[in-house]
């Protein structure tokens, strides 16, 4: 478009300087929400051993022991989820205009793959988790009681839980009820900065992501699985539950032979699993 001042066409100038996009952040972590303990090398699955279990009764001294034969289950942690993005970049544009567009391409590339990534395993939480028993609305009024009653539901299966991934609307509610019930230091910090930080005992994190109507991610038997989110107002887990491990990755700008330029590519490949259901809750309201 022109610009014109009075009947004179005045200059024009482009930025090489560009306006970001917005993306969900990630709120997975290794080591904090996720763990890669169970990676094992060059391998397309990977299978965890779990021993059977029972429970020991009380008996009187002066006994012989019972013998238990030993059994296990066999997790299966499939390497079948893959992202891939590729931007083409003409040699004609790249010369025409003063941004670097390779390096910008390719992190816009990276972006939108991390956060195809993140939507999965929030889709393999959702999904492989368990769900929890209450399904009332929570409130700034409640929002308390409503995670302390789902912590409980997880320590009363001999579990524990460190992580409290929350929607927008929940997280809103965390930050509405620091301000109404004072507590010296924690809640300043809060009040403060926006951030909850550590609360009730988990590392909690606001979770745009949620905000999206669905997820899909490939579980272990390579069926491809829509989970919606509309309803998901927090999941509660232990992060040792929750195994994420790529098993390759690549990001590069390589020089195109069907055209005169290049493309910048990213691919991922990645493996989601719950390897222990009874650590995760996931909090839904109807």
């Amino acid at each position: 478009m022109a610009i014109i001042y009075g009947q004179l066409h005045v200059d024009e100038k482009y930025k090489a300087t560009l306006e970001p996009n917005l993306y969900h952040k990630s709120p997975f972590a290794d080591g904090r929400t996720f763990t890669s303990k169970y990676e094992e090398g060059a391998a397309g699955g990977i299978f965890v051993r779990k021993l059977g279990t029972t429970a020991v009764d009380v008996g009187t001294p002066g006994r012989d022991f019972q013998d238990e034969a030993v059994s296990d289950e066999l997790i299966p942690v499939v390497f079948n989820n893959n992202y891939q993005k590729s931007k083409k970049i003409y040699g004609v544009q790249a010369a025409s205009v003063a941004t670097p567009l390779g390096n910008e391409s390719l992190k816009v590339a990276n972006e939108e793959v991390s956060e195809g990534w993140t939507i999965s395993g929030l889709a393999c939480l959702i999904n492989e988790g368990k769900a929890a028993t209450a399904t009332d609305a929570i409130t700034a009024k409640n929002v308390k009681q409503a995670v302390i009653a789902v912590r409980k539901e997880i320590v009363a299966s001999k579990g524990s839980a460190d992580v409290l991934l929350c929607s927008p609307e929940l997280y809103a509610a965390i930050l509405e009820q620091a301000g109404s019930e004072f507590v010296p230091q924690s809640n300043e910090f809060t009040n403060s900065t926006g951030q909850v930080g550590k609360w009730l005992g988990f590392n909690v994190y606001e979770v745009s992501a949620l905000a999206e109507t669905q997820g899909k991610y490939y579980d272990s038997a390579n069926a491809l699985k829509t989970v919606p989110f509309a309803k998901v107002d927090f999941i509660m887990y232990n992060h040792e539950a929750l195994s994420i491990i790529p098993n390759f990755s690549v990001a590069r700008i390589v020089d195109s032979e069907n055209f005169a330029g290049s493309k910048a590519q990213v691919e991922l490949n990645s493996a989601f699993k719950v390897t222990n259901q009874a650590l995760v809750r996931v909090r839904k309201h109807v």
